[in-house]
């Protein structure tokens, strides 16, 4: 089969460049996932509550956000409008960030982490446009940058809670909200779509399509990521108080963020590398999916040893639950790989309704993941050993999608 026709945009060096901005956006984004945990206390004490109530509605209600969020463009509302998508998600993160320190209302604070949480939209935004600017082989690679930013966005947040520590909180929220306008006005000033790709999505979309939910692919992979959503954001919500817990101090527990969030950033480009290198010189997009099912997999099973590393080792000395943390971080070799298959496994139309479609029944997770880790907290074995189980259920469902008889596009998009 002959390779897949390359767009003057994907030819362009610029893509790089789209990938970095993208990477940066996210990476500002994320300072939030990581920081109110760290900060939760000393909200606490302002708001003249219990700590540990604060940690848990403020993360729970951040991680619903991030679920609800996928619901804004399931319908393919930013498919031709991607800049005006991401925009939107800056809005919902932003406006939050100078709001919360002012708000001295829990019920305030819950509602504008709800909101925040919706920012995540841009996941499937991000994979949509840098679809019109990387070619098959290297669409994994570009997606790194904005995937492999979640986590350090996280390592992020602990290293400005620690550098801003003498600080009050309110103030560290203010600077954070600065750095992430930064991030947003870089964006907005590089950041292009491609035009050939909103031509061909406008062509596409002007005729009659079947709807994404009717695609079995956007069920089952939907599906297939749930325990790395369940995973990932139980892990930077409640990962500083499970490290304070154990008995590490503050400044250990800002170093465990950090070396998880790196970790993190770092297995998303290994995994992407290792998901285009098994990508290149394919003849299907069957042979493509399979081939990132199987980084896909390696990073499930990487995932669930870490937590259990958690529960066996972690208590045992601060380099245990370090070592836990960085296995555990490699979990994201699997988000650039998932995000780089709609244009794989769907039809040219359906590609931006497909990933928001795989984004809601994936997210679901991180509405639910996060509530069952604050319901059992005060049983964190049973927390760790959950986040195992799911790790397992997701290397059982690749194996099924690797040899299901599943409809694909034919060739490559």
């Amino acid at each position: 089969m002959a390779s897949p026709q390359l767009t003057e945009e994907q030819k362009s060096s610029y893509r790089w460049v789209m990938a970095a901005v993208c990477g940066l956006l996210m990476t500002t984004s994320f300072i939030s996932l990581s920081s109110f945990g760290i900060l939760s206390k000393s909200i606490a004490e302002t708001f003249g509550l219990n700590s540990s109530s604060v940690t848990v509605l403020g993360v729970d209600s951040f991680s619903i956000g991030l679920f609800i969020a996928f619901f804004l463009g399931h319908g393919g509302i930013f498919d031709t409008r991607m800049r005006t998508g991401v925009l939107v998600a800056q809005i919902f993160l932003i406006v939050p960030q100078f709001l919360i320190p002012v708000s001295y209302n829990l019920f305030l604070l819950v509602a504008l982490r709800f909101f925040q949480g919706l920012m995540i939209m841009m996941l499937a935004i991000f994979s949509l446009q840098l679809e019109g600017w990387f070619r098959p082989s290297e669409r994994a690679r570009s997606l790194a940058f904005t995937l492999g930013a979640i986590m350090l966005g996280s390592a992020a947040g602990g290293i400005l809670s620690g550098v801003l520590s003498k600080l009050s909180w309110q103030e560290d929220y203010y600077i954070t909200g600065i750095v992430m306008i930064a991030g947003a006005v870089v964006y907005f000033i590089f950041a292009r779509n491609s035009s050939t790709q909103i031509e061909m999505l406008k062509k596409e979309r002007s005729e009659k399509h079947p709807s994404a939910w009717r695609n079995p692919l956007t069920w089952l992979m939907g599906i297939s990521q749930i325990p790395v959503t369940w995973t990932l954001f139980s892990m930077g919500g409640f990962l500083p108080s499970y490290s304070l817990y154990l008995g590490y101090s503050h400044i250990e527990t800002d170093y465990v963020i950090i070396v998880w969030g790196f970790s993190g950033f770092i297995a998303a480009f290994i995994g992407a590398y290792l998901g285009d290198r098994r990508s290149r010189n394919t003849e299907s997009n069957r042979e493509v999916l399979r081939g990132r099912l199987q980084i896909m997999t390696a990073a499930d099973a990487l995932m669930g040893i870490g937590a259990l590393l958690m529960i066996l080792t972690a208590s045992v000395s601060y380099y245990a639950i370090v070592v836990a943390a960085v296995i555990n971080g490699f979990l994201m070799m699997f988000p650039p790989n998932y995000w780089a298959l709609p244009g794989n496994i769907f039809p040219s139309a359906i590609i931006g309704a497909g990933a928001f479609g795989m984004g809601l029944i994936s997210n679901s997770a991180d509405a639910i993941g996060p509530l069952v880790s604050s319901l059992l907290r005060s049983h964190w074995d049973a927390v760790f050993i959950i986040m195992a189980a799911v790790a397992l259920a997701g290397i059982i469902v690749n194996i099924y999608i690797s040899h299901a008889n599943l409809r694909l596009p034919e060739g490559y998009e």
